[in-house]
Protein backbone atom coordinates (compact mmCIF):
# COMPACT_ATOMS: atom_id res chain seq x y z
CA UNK A 1 0.00 0.00 0.00
CA UNK A 2 1.78 3.11 -1.18
CA UNK A 3 1.16 6.64 0.04
CA UNK A 4 -0.74 8.65 -2.49
CA UNK A 5 1.72 10.90 -4.35
CA UNK A 6 -0.33 13.96 -3.47
CA UNK A 7 -0.20 13.30 0.26
CA UNK A 8 3.08 15.10 0.90
CA UNK A 9 1.93 18.08 -1.11
CA UNK A 10 -1.41 18.14 0.70
CA UNK A 11 0.17 18.04 4.16
CA UNK A 12 2.71 20.66 3.15
CA UNK A 13 -0.03 22.93 1.82
CA UNK A 14 -2.18 22.51 4.92
CA UNK A 15 0.72 23.26 7.24
CA UNK A 16 1.94 26.20 5.22
CA UNK A 17 -1.55 27.68 5.16
CA UNK A 18 -1.95 27.34 8.92
CA UNK A 19 -0.59 30.03 11.19
CA UNK A 20 1.60 27.60 13.12
CA UNK A 21 3.61 26.73 10.02
CA UNK A 22 4.65 30.31 9.47
CA UNK A 23 7.32 32.25 11.26
CA UNK A 24 6.95 35.74 12.67
CA UNK A 25 4.90 38.04 10.48
CA UNK A 26 3.66 35.16 8.31
CA UNK A 27 7.08 34.46 6.77
CA UNK A 28 7.98 30.84 6.17
CA UNK A 29 11.24 30.01 7.94
CA UNK A 30 13.90 27.41 7.36
CA UNK A 31 13.18 25.98 10.83
CA UNK A 32 9.53 25.42 9.87
CA UNK A 33 10.53 23.66 6.66
CA UNK A 34 12.96 21.42 8.55
CA UNK A 35 10.29 20.61 11.15
CA UNK A 36 7.83 19.81 8.39
CA UNK A 37 10.30 17.49 6.67
CA UNK A 38 11.01 15.76 9.98
CA UNK A 39 7.29 15.38 10.70
CA UNK A 40 6.66 13.96 7.24
CA UNK A 41 9.55 11.49 7.59
CA UNK A 42 8.24 10.39 10.99
CA UNK A 43 4.73 9.91 9.61
CA UNK A 44 5.96 7.90 6.63
CA UNK A 45 8.07 5.69 8.90
CA UNK A 46 5.10 5.09 11.22
CA UNK A 47 2.93 4.24 8.22
CA UNK A 48 5.53 1.80 6.87
CA UNK A 49 5.77 0.10 10.28
CA UNK A 50 1.98 -0.30 10.41
CA UNK A 51 1.96 -1.79 6.90
CA UNK A 52 4.60 -4.34 7.94
CA UNK A 53 2.52 -5.25 10.99
CA UNK A 54 -0.51 -5.72 8.76
CA UNK A 55 1.43 -7.87 6.29
CA UNK A 56 2.78 -9.98 9.17
CA UNK A 57 -0.72 -10.68 10.46
CA UNK A 58 -0.64 -8.41 13.52
CA UNK A 59 -3.91 -6.82 12.47
CA UNK A 60 -4.87 -5.51 15.91
CA UNK A 61 -1.68 -3.49 16.34
CA UNK A 62 -1.70 -2.38 12.69
CA UNK A 63 -5.33 -1.30 13.03
CA UNK A 64 -4.57 0.67 16.20
CA UNK A 65 -1.73 2.48 14.48
CA UNK A 66 -3.78 3.24 11.36
CA UNK A 67 -6.62 4.51 13.59
CA UNK A 68 -4.20 6.84 15.36
CA UNK A 69 -2.84 8.14 12.04
CA UNK A 70 -6.34 8.58 10.63
CA UNK A 71 -7.32 10.63 13.68
CA UNK A 72 -4.19 12.76 13.51
CA UNK A 73 -4.24 13.23 9.73
CA UNK A 74 -7.87 12.93 8.60
CA UNK A 75 -7.06 14.17 5.08
CA UNK A 76 -4.65 11.31 4.43
CA UNK A 77 -6.37 8.47 2.57
CA UNK A 78 -3.62 5.86 3.19
CA UNK A 79 -4.38 4.97 6.82
CA UNK A 80 -8.13 4.92 6.16
CA UNK A 81 -7.69 2.72 3.08
CA UNK A 82 -5.68 0.26 5.15
CA UNK A 83 -8.38 0.26 7.81
CA UNK A 84 -10.77 -0.62 4.99
CA UNK A 85 -8.50 -3.46 3.91
CA UNK A 86 -8.33 -4.78 7.47
CA UNK A 87 -12.14 -4.70 7.74
CA UNK A 88 -12.43 -6.40 4.34
CA UNK A 89 -10.00 -9.14 5.38
CA UNK A 90 -11.95 -9.64 8.61
CA UNK A 91 -15.16 -10.07 6.62
CA UNK A 92 -16.82 -6.89 7.88
CA UNK A 93 -18.03 -5.66 4.50
CA UNK A 94 -20.16 -2.84 5.91
CA UNK A 95 -17.23 -1.33 7.81
CA UNK A 96 -14.97 -1.89 4.80
CA UNK A 97 -17.48 -0.14 2.52
CA UNK A 98 -17.70 2.80 4.94
CA UNK A 99 -13.92 3.11 5.13
CA UNK A 100 -13.48 2.97 1.36
CA UNK A 101 -16.22 5.55 0.85
CA UNK A 102 -14.45 7.75 3.40
CA UNK A 103 -11.27 7.39 1.34
CA UNK A 104 -13.14 8.46 -1.80
CA UNK A 105 -14.38 11.58 -0.03
CA UNK A 106 -10.70 12.54 0.30
CA UNK A 107 -9.42 11.11 -3.00
CA UNK A 108 -12.22 10.28 -5.49
CA UNK A 109 -9.81 8.37 -7.75
CA UNK A 110 -8.15 6.19 -5.07
CA UNK A 111 -7.60 2.87 -6.90
CA UNK A 112 -7.56 0.59 -3.84
CA UNK A 113 -10.83 2.01 -2.50
CA UNK A 114 -12.54 1.90 -5.91
CA UNK A 115 -11.36 -1.64 -6.60
CA UNK A 116 -12.52 -2.94 -3.23
CA UNK A 117 -15.86 -1.17 -3.50
CA UNK A 118 -16.19 -2.98 -6.84
CA UNK A 119 -15.43 -6.31 -5.19
CA UNK A 120 -17.97 -5.65 -2.43
CA UNK A 121 -20.59 -4.66 -5.02
CA UNK A 122 -19.88 -7.82 -7.01
CA UNK A 123 -20.16 -9.95 -3.86
CA UNK A 124 -23.61 -8.49 -3.17
CA UNK A 125 -24.73 -9.03 -6.77
CA UNK A 126 -24.67 -5.37 -7.78
CA UNK A 127 -22.78 -5.96 -11.01
CA UNK A 128 -23.43 -2.53 -12.57
CA UNK A 129 -21.96 -0.82 -9.48
CA UNK A 130 -18.99 -3.20 -9.52
CA UNK A 131 -18.31 -2.37 -13.16
CA UNK A 132 -18.58 1.39 -12.47
CA UNK A 133 -16.08 1.17 -9.61
CA UNK A 134 -13.56 -0.88 -11.61
CA UNK A 135 -13.86 1.40 -14.64
CA UNK A 136 -13.46 4.53 -12.51
CA UNK A 137 -10.31 3.05 -10.95
CA UNK A 138 -8.95 2.29 -14.42
CA UNK A 139 -9.89 5.70 -15.80
CA UNK A 140 -7.63 7.28 -13.19
CA UNK A 141 -5.02 4.49 -13.02
CA UNK A 142 -5.08 2.55 -16.34
CA UNK A 143 -2.39 0.09 -15.26
CA UNK A 144 -3.84 -0.81 -11.85
CA UNK A 145 -3.64 -4.59 -12.15
CA UNK A 146 -6.21 -5.62 -9.50
CA UNK A 147 -8.92 -3.53 -11.18
CA UNK A 148 -8.00 -4.86 -14.63
CA UNK A 149 -8.26 -8.44 -13.43
CA UNK A 150 -11.44 -7.87 -11.40
CA UNK A 151 -13.15 -6.16 -14.32
CA UNK A 152 -12.10 -9.05 -16.56
CA UNK A 153 -13.60 -11.57 -14.12
CA UNK A 154 -16.79 -9.55 -13.84
CA UNK A 155 -17.21 -9.32 -17.61
CA UNK A 156 -16.23 -12.94 -18.19
CA UNK A 157 -17.98 -14.80 -15.40
CA UNK A 158 -20.81 -12.56 -14.24
CA UNK A 159 -21.81 -10.52 -17.29
CA UNK A 160 -21.20 -13.08 -20.04
CA UNK A 161 -18.90 -10.88 -22.12
CA UNK A 162 -15.85 -13.12 -22.68
CA UNK A 163 -14.57 -11.14 -25.70
CA UNK A 164 -14.27 -7.96 -23.61
CA UNK A 165 -12.79 -9.96 -20.76
CA UNK A 166 -10.18 -11.50 -23.07
CA UNK A 167 -8.94 -8.02 -24.00
CA UNK A 168 -8.49 -7.24 -20.32
CA UNK A 169 -6.76 -10.56 -19.67
CA UNK A 170 -4.35 -9.68 -22.51
CA UNK A 171 -3.76 -6.24 -21.01
CA UNK A 172 -3.09 -7.80 -17.61
CA UNK A 173 -0.69 -10.31 -19.17
CA UNK A 174 1.22 -7.49 -20.87
CA UNK A 175 1.48 -5.33 -17.75
CA UNK A 176 2.05 -7.89 -15.01
CA UNK A 177 5.65 -8.76 -14.19
CA UNK A 178 4.53 -12.03 -12.62
CA UNK A 179 1.01 -12.82 -13.91
CA UNK A 180 -1.31 -15.00 -11.88
CA UNK A 181 -0.69 -18.68 -12.71
CA UNK A 182 -4.39 -19.13 -13.53
CA UNK A 183 -4.27 -16.58 -16.33
CA UNK A 184 -3.69 -19.14 -19.09
CA UNK A 185 -6.75 -21.11 -17.99
CA UNK A 186 -8.93 -18.01 -17.74
CA UNK A 187 -7.88 -16.92 -21.22
CA UNK A 188 -8.45 -20.41 -22.62
CA UNK A 189 -11.93 -20.56 -21.08
CA UNK A 190 -12.82 -17.08 -22.36
CA UNK A 191 -11.70 -18.03 -25.89
CA UNK A 192 -13.86 -21.15 -25.75
CA UNK A 193 -16.89 -19.13 -24.67
CA UNK A 194 -16.35 -16.71 -27.54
Amino acid sequence: MNWDKNLSATLLLLLLLSGCALGPGGVDTLENKDALKESEAHLQAAFAEAVVLMQNGDTDEAGARFEQMAAQYPQRPGPIANLGLLAFQAGDMELARNRFEQVLSIDPAHPVALNHLGVIARMTGDFPAAERHYRKALAAHPEYLPAILNLAFLLDIYLGEPAKALLLYEQYKTLAEDPDPGLKDWMFDAKNRI
